[in-house]
């Protein structure tokens, strides 16, 4: 379960920060007024806030090492 949790707490920042750069995107596609702008880019924030850490916890499972369905072979010759 540490190892779970370390690996999601590397990756978390960096979905957050895509999901929030897909956002902002969006944000910046739709017209919206200049002053409702600031409280859409702080609803995004918190939006990607919660959405990113269940991502992160559902994907480091899939970045251990020992969990891959298929051990590397060494294509090498004396490897």
């Amino acid at each position: 379960m540490r190892t779970r949790f370390a690996i999601a707490a590397l990756i978390w920042p960096m979905i957050q920060a895509v999901l929030f750069g897909l956002g902002m995107i969006g944000l910046l596609v739709v017209p919206v007024a200049a002053s409702d702008m600031l409280a859409a880019v702080w609803w995004m924030i918190a939006a990607t806030f919660v959405i990113s850490a269940p991502a992160a916890w559902g994907m480091a499972p899939w970045l251990r090492l020992r969990d891959r369905p298929h051990e590397r072979k060494l294509t090498r010759p004396g490897a």
